[in-house]
């Protein structure tokens, strides 16, 4: 493993998509259960280079595919193997990883469109700051002369179902970044808030806290329902690639 190349594995890939498209009936995720998180492996982007831009599960739930991005143009594709836990270089974005993240990061629910996230978007003024001689002592409100002008930010929030699922200030917001949606059909996500905690949540608004995991981010979940996937950052260029085991309740 490691290649990219569909080769000999195409058909096997291509079944195992097939089958899953089919979909699920929609989860109720009060009763799911999800193992204690491991890790995986270790994310060191200064040997890998660029920045952390994708993460997809294959479709047989054995693989990951990890993307950078280096100078916002040049990708670099990692191929992460559970079993051995190792990561080798692959030559391109297996087509698999593709299909995976072009409906994790969609904004409608794979087989259910009519689920679908609100973006809010504003943009307002802030105080130009430090001041000197400000309200709370009675004086005039004076900007430092160094910073003479008012600033702008610009907010991005991502709801469902008024929960928010992603908030992006002054940053970019890439789709897929706090979320990920589950098995085709199943009207559920999984995402992370504000702390970084791991929340599934179903189209009935119930919601499942995995206990213990803070500073997650890029959560992943298998297109066969059976593993999430997410990063945690250890330092400055650091991460974790952590895994944990999904049952759903019956």
């Amino acid at each position: 493993m490691g290649t990219g190349d569909l080769g000999t594995g195409n058909l096997v890939i291509a079944a195992a998509f097939a089958a899953q498209a089919i979909g699920y009936p929609p989860f109720d995720v009060s009763g799911i259960h999800v193992s204690k998180p491991t890790e995986i492996c270790e994310i060191d982007l200064t040997a890998l280079g660029g920045e952390l831009r994708r993460l997809s599960w294959s479709p047989d739930s054995q693989s990951i595919h990890v993307q950078t991005v280096e100078s916002r143009i040049t990708p670099h594709d990692y191929i992460v193997s559970i079993d051995d836990r190792e990561m080798s270089l692959a030559f391109g974005e297996p087509q698999w990883a593709m299909t995976y993240w072009a409906q994790k990061s969609d904004l409608s629910a794979p087989g259910v469109p009519s689920l679908k996230m609100e973006i809010a978007e504003s943009n307002r003024r802030t105080r130009p700051a430090p001041f000197s001689g400000g309200f709370a002592n009675g004086g005039a409100q004076t900007p430092d002369v160094k910073n003479p002008v008012d600033a702008y930010e610009a907010e991005v929030t991502l709801r469902l179902l008024g929960v928010e699922i992603g908030n992006w200030i002054n940053g970019a917001p890439m789709a897929g970044e706090t979320f990920g949606w589950g098995p085709v059909g199943s009207a559920a996500l999984v995402f992370v808030d504000r702390p970084g905690r791991l929340i599934f949540m179903d189209q009935d608004k119930r919601r499942h806290v995995v206990g213990g995991v803070k500073g997650a981010w890029m959560p992943a979940w298998s297109s066969d329902g059976t593993r999430v996937a997410f990063l945690q950052k250890t330092a400055r260029k650091k991460y974790r690639l952590m895994s944990a085991d999904v049952t759903l309740g019956r």
